[in-house]
């Protein structure tokens, strides 16, 4: 049984204003136009000279995924952290849309180079934070964008997802059946807001502690009952991925230094042998293990600020 204490903190934090939920002090709530939607966004301006660490969640999380690490880091670093389009309070993009991973590369784009942001005329470095999905998005765009990005951080998250180019009509007929499927399925909505994060620490086997914020931000209450923020849509995988061949071309042209870090029950592809094979693809990459599940670092917030602080701070000091 989840004991009452936690439903009382539940409930506190969805009775908070759901922007707020998630930050830390300094960080200041705002919203960034894309092309098409607006995106929930948090920022704090660095200090001068001081590096601007931009945060990027997984797949149906949100940017409270970071809620743990924001208090433990410098105070001296900016910081950006944004729920991807479909997510968190982030809009949903219009029409039959089912976000195919390389738009996520154009949103982070669009982000980025926003004039709102601190990063235009910046003088510190900028370091990519991504978590799973987060991580994948980050390695494509250090890959195009290597004068832009110093250096790249990543959690459970080993460069882009490949798949063997055999399988990709199999890849396209799951995935429209998944849509199809999608199209007539009615939402899910659940009789309370504890339900839904005795889902999430069951799949995420994850501590109901350490997933409150990120469950709270991603929870809507309406007349019938508590539901997901997040667009159904990302319900359906991906109709394409691409090609081992490609995956290898993209990491080689990451020339800034990588941390990745990997979790000790996390997902087994990034402790096989084939990944042993993409991390000397890899230029400048430190490898970190931490214990924990795919989510380690809500797990381990102290031990996964304490790694990136030493790896940017040994960046400034080369730059």
């Amino acid at each position: 049984m989840l004991s009452t204490p936690l439903s009382a903190k539940l409930d506190a934090l969805l009775a908070q204003p759901p922007e707020q939920v998630g930050l830390c002090s300094g960080l200041v709530a705002t919203s960034i136009p894309l092309a098409d939607i607006q995106v929930a966004a948090a920022v704090r301006t660095p200090s001068h000279g001081a590096p601007t660490l931009v945060f990027m969640h997984g797949w149906q999380d949100n940017l409270a995924s970071f809620h743990s690490l924001l208090p433990l880091l410098p105070q001296d670093f900016g910081l950006i952290l944004f729920d991807w389009p479909g997510h968190g309070l982030s809009e949903h993009k219009p029409g039959d849309y089912y976000y195919p991973f390389f738009d996520y590369l154009d949103d982070l784009h669009q982000v980025l180079n926003h004039s709102s942001l601190s990063l235009l005329g910046h003088t510190g470095p900028v370091v990519l934070v991504g978590h799973s999905l987060g991580g994948v998005v980050a390695s494509c765009y250090a890959a195009s964008f290597p004068d832009s990005i110093d250096a790249m951080v990543t959690i459970e998250a080993l460069g882009p997802i490949a798949e063997p180019e055999q399988t990709v009509t199999e890849r396209f007929a799951s995935s429209l059946n998944q849509r199809a499927i999608l199209r007539t399925k009615a939402p899910r909505y659940f009789d309370s807001a504890l339900k839904a994060l005795r889902l999430r620490a069951s799949i995420n086997k994850v501590s109901f502690e350490s997933l409150l914020p990120l469950v709270a931000r991603g929870l809507s209450v309406c007349t019938q009952g508590v539901r997901w923020r997040h667009d159904r849509k990302l319900g359906a995988e991906a109709l394409y991925r691409m090609s081992p061949a490609h995956s290898e071309s993209i990491i080689r042209a990451i020339n800034c230094p990588v941390l990745a870090i990997r979790a000790t029950d996390g997902y087994p592809a990034f402790r096989s042998t084939d990944a042993a094979i993409r991390a000397t693809w890899f230029q400048q990459l430190t490898l970190a293990e931490l214990p924990g599940t795919h989510h380690c670092h809500l797990q381990q917030p102290q031990q996964t600020v304490s790694l990136i602080t030493d790896f940017v701070t040994k960046i400034q000091t080369r730059t």
